[in-house]
């Protein structure tokens, strides 16, 4: 496949612990050496590679390779003990780069796009990272990147803040919003309370309850 180069070392050897049950073809393996499991493979039911992730010391440890579809890489991340850490780079079906993002020591914005009917790239999901931890603000945009359909806040890997969905429509989906602190959810009455003492929680504002945002500059999208 082209763009990739393996991290797992040539001369680790594949294990297999797991079998296809459609195919039984290998569906997983361990790659490893010296005694060592230094990767991890998992394969389509057609036998080409769908995902490797490199590991050292028992965690992730160079570049995470996925794929969709069979012999087409869809994304590579770099990993370095355990965090995510360099250029992650997405591309669409043809080969085509379609989007790039870059953590340093699991800290950053992941950002993930997508390729609408038009052959257009549009950001579709983006979530802040703190320490490889969830840590700010989760959205999940519409191609017009004006709305979201789903929105979260989080703070080390926890919901912290006001998680919101909306329907096709643009509105709220019954049940929502719902309130979170500390990964515990709470009344609204309550969550307004915690407000006035956590800086960290977002505050509750009546027209947060429409789909529509503007997003901070860091996600460098063209808002049409």
């Amino acid at each position: 496949m082209k763009h990739y180069r393996s991290s797992i070392p040539k001369e680790a050897r594949e294990r297999v612990v797991a079998m296809s049950p459609v195919s039984r073809r290998r569906q997983k393996v361990e790659c490893t050496l010296n005694g060592k499991v230094v990767g991890v493979r998992t394969f389509h039911v057609t036998g080409e590679l769908e995902d490797e992730f490199p590991l050292r010391n028992g965690v992730t440890h160079g570049i995470v390779y996925r794929s969709v579809t069979p012999g087409k890489l869809l994304s590579a991340e770099p990993y370095s003990n355990g965090l995510a850490h360099g250029t992650a780079r997405q591309w669409s079906d043809d080969g085509k780069l379609i989007g790039t993002y870059t953590m340093k020591r699991g800290t950053g914005i992941d950002l993930w796009r997508q390729v609408n009917e038009a052959g257009q790239v549009y950001l579709s999901e983006a979530r802040y990272y703190r320490d490889g931890k969830l840590d700010g603000f989760e959205w999940w945009l519409n191609p017009d990147q004006k709305n979201v359909h789903e929105e979260s806040h989080f703070r080390g890997d926890r919901r912290h803040g006001i998680f919101r969905q909306w329907n096709l429509q643009g509105r709220l989906r019954r049940g929502y919003p719902q309130y979170f602190v500390n990964g515990e959810r709470v009344t609204k009455r309550r969550y307004v309370r915690e407000c006035a003492k956590d800086p960290t929680l977002p505050p509750f504002r009546e027209e947060d309850n429409r789909p529509q945002r503007i997003f901070p500059r860091d996600l460098a999208i063209k808002q049409k």
